[in-house]
C-alpha cells in the first residue's frame, strides 16, 4: 500500500505539474489515461508489493540519500561555474537577488546556500503539491458510486463511465477550477489554525493586543460578569447586619433547676427595667421635642441634611426617629472599641471587609459597612413597596371571583370580601418569593443593560478585578485568522498594480 500510494502521489504530480503552463487539452487527456493505467496496475500487483513492503522503505532512505548527493553535486558544479565569473558580473548577480556583496568566496557560499534553500523551498512546496492531489483523490475514491455519479452530474459529466473514469474527469475539473492552490492554501489555513489552538489563552491575547485585534466579546464579558454577581448574591434580598450573637440559653442540670429559674426571672426583671428606663427616656426625648417651636424644629432637621417637611408633629417624630439612630450608632462605636484587636480583625474578616490599619480604622470599616447594609435593607424594602403597590392595581382591578379562584388554588381562606383576598393575595406573594422574583429580574435585566451599556475598556477592567476570565480561545483564533488573511489580501491587492506596471514594461 506504500508503493501504491507513492505512485500514486507521483502519478497525479505528473497529472498537474503544468497546471500555470500552455498544456494543451489533448495533452491532459493524455497525461489522465497514462495516469489510469498505472492506478490499474498498481491494483493487480498490490499483493506483491505488500510483500516488498521492507524493500520500498529501502527506496525512501535511498530517494533522501539520492536528494542530498543531488544537491551536493550541484553545489559543487554551480560553486565552479561562479568561481569562473567575473567580480563585477557576480556582483551583479548577488545584487539581484538582494544578497549581500563581500568579497568572491564570501558572495559565492552566500550565493550558494541562498540556491540551496531555495531548491528546497520548491522541493517542499512541489510535496505540498502532491499531498493535496493525492487527498483529492482519496475523497473522490472514497465516495459510494450513486454519489459520485450525481456529483459527475452536477459537474456535466454525463454518460455509463467507470468509477475511475469518473474520477480523473472530476479531477481534471477540479485541476482547471485552481483546485491545487486552493488547496494548498486550505492546507497552510489549517496549519496555522492548528499552531493558534496549541497557543494557550494569555499568548493569543498577547499576540491579539500586538496586531490590534478585539480579542473579547462584549456579550461574553457581559454574561459572565453577571454570572459572578449572581454568584457573589449581589442580586439576592439583603440580609440584616448581626451585630452581637444571640445568648444560647444554658440548659441547667437536674439538681440547678431552682437555681435556673431564679436567674432566669432576675433577668427578666432587668430587663423589664431596662425597657421602661428606655421608654422613659424616650418619652421624656418627645417631650421635649414638642416643647420646641416650628422653626427650632426647621433648624434642627436642616442642621442634620433632613429636608424640614411635613407638619409639627411629623418633624418631631423625624428628628425623634433620627435621635435613636445616633444613640444606636454611638452605643455600637463603643462597644466595637471594646473588643480585643483580634476580636475585632476577627469580625472584619467574617464580614469580608477590606481595612488595614489600626484599631480606629476598622472600627470605622464595620460602621461604614454595617451602614451601607442599613441603607440596601432600606432601599430593598422601598422597591418591594413599589412591587407590591403595582400587583395590587393589578389585583383590584379583577373581579371577586376571580380573586377567589386565585385564593383557593394557591391554598388561602377565600375570605368574605374583595379588599380581604386582595390582601391576602398579597402577604402570599411576600411569603412565598414572588415579589423577591420580580426585583431579581428588575435588577438583573438592568445591571445587564448598565453592562451593555459600558465600552470594551471599562468590561475589562471590571472582569479583571472580579477575577472572572471572559476570553474565548476559539473567538481568538477566529479573530486572528480573518485579520492575517485580511493582511495578505491587501498586500496581494498593493502588489498587483506593481505587477501590470512590470509587464507593461517588458
Amino acid at each position: 500500500m506504500a508503493l501504491k500510494r507513492k505512485a500514486v502521489a507521483k502519478a497525479s504530480t505528473g497529472l498537474f505539474k503544468r497546471s500555470k503552463g500552455k498544456t494543451s487539452a489533448k495533452t491532459i487527456e493524455q497525461e489522465a489515461e497514462q495516469h489510469m493505467g498505472i492506478c490499474q496496475v498498481e491494483s493487480q500487483e498490490e499483493p506483491e508489493q505488500q510483500q516488498e513492503e521492507p524493500e520500498v522503505q529501502e527506496d525512501e532512505i535511498s530517494d533522501e540519500e539520492k536528494v542530498k548527493q543531488q544537491e551536493k553535486e550541484l553545489a559543487a558544479a554551480r560553486k565552479k561555474e561562479l568561481k569562473g565569473m567575473g567580480a563585477a558580473d557576480l556582483k551583479e548577480l548577488l545584487a539581484s537577488k538582494g544578497l549581500e556583496i563581500g568579497n568572491k568566496a564570501d558572495m559565492i557560499e552566500r550565493l550558494l546556500a541562498h540556491e540551496a534553500e531555495a531548491r528546497a523551498v520548491r522541493r517542499e512546496h512541489d510535496a505540498k503539491m502532491r499531498e493535496v492531489v493525492v487527498r483529492k483523490k482519496e475523497e473522490l475514491e472514497a465516495m459510494s458510486a450513486p454519489d459520485l455519479k450525481d456529483l459527475c452530474s452536477s459537474k456535466g459529466i454525463t454518460g455509463v463511465l467507470a468509477k475511475a473514469v469518473r474520477i480523473e474527469k472530476l479531477l481534471l475539473l477540479w485541476q482547471q477550477d485552481d483546485g491545487v492552490n486552493k488547496g494548498l492554501a486550505q492546507m497552510a489555513l489549517e496549519k496555522r489554525q492548528a499552531e493558534l489552538a496549541a497557543k494557550d489563552k494569555a499568548a493569543l491575547l498577547k499576540l491579539c493586543d500586538k496586531v490590534g485585534v478585539e480579542a473579547f466579546v462584549k456579550e461574553v464579558m457581559v454574561e459572565r460578569l453577571l454570572r459572578h454577581e449572581l454568584e457573589a448574591g449581589v442580586f439576592a434580598r439583603p440580609a440584616a447586619e448581626r451585630q452581637n450573637e444571640e445568648e444560647v440559653p444554658v440548659v441547667a442540670k437536674k439538681g440547678d433547676l431552682v437555681a435556673a429559674l431564679l436567674a432566669s426571672e432576675a433577668n427578666r426583671k432587668k430587663e423589664m427595667e431596662l425597657k421602661e428606663q428606655q421608654e422613659e427616656v424616650a418619652a421624656n426625648k418627645r417631650k421635649e421635642l414638642k416643647s420646641m417651636s416650628v422653626e427650632e424644629l426647621k433648624k434642627a432637621l436642616s442642621k442634620r441634611k433632613l429636608d424640614p417637611i411635613g407638619k409639627k408633629d411629623d418633624m418631631v417624630e423625624a428628628l425623634f426617629q433620627l435621635g435613636i439612630q445616633e444613640e444606636q450608632l454611638a452605643s455600637r462605636e463603643a462597644e466595637l472599641k471594646a473588643m480585643g484587636k483580634e476580636e475585632l480583625k476577627r469580625l472584619v474578616r467574617s464580614k469580608a471587609i477590606e481595612a488595614t490599619g489600626g484599631l480606629e480604622v476598622m472600627v470605622q470599616a464595620v460602621l461604614i459597612h454595617e451602614a451601607k447594609a442599613r441603607d440596601e435593607l432600606k432601599a430593598y424594602a422601598a422597591r418591594v413597596e413599589a412591587v407590591l403597590a403595582k400587583k395590587r392595581e393589578e389585583l383590584e382591578a379583577r373581579t371577586a371571583a376571580e380573586l377567589k379562584d386565585m385564593c383557593v388554588n394557591k391554598g388561602l381562606k377565600a375570605g368574605v370580601g374583595k379588599e380581604d383576598r386582595v390582601e391576602r393575595l398579597l402577604e402570599e406573594a411576600k411569603k412565598d418569593g414572588e415579589v423577591d422574583k420580580v426585583l431579581f429580574d428588575l435588577s438583573h435585566s438592568s445591571r445587564r443593560e448598565e453592562l451593555l451599556a459600558m465600552d470594551h475598556v471599562l468590561l475589562r477592567k471590571l472582569c479583571n478585578k472580579a477575577g472572572v476570565d471572559a476570553l474565548v480561545k476559539e473567538v481568538m483564533v477566529e479573530r486572528l485568522l480573518s485579520h492575517e488573511a485580511e493582511q495578505e489580501l491587501a498586500a496581494a491587492d498593493s502588489m498587483e498594480p506593481l505587477a501590470k506596471k512590470a509587464r507593461c514594461r517588458k
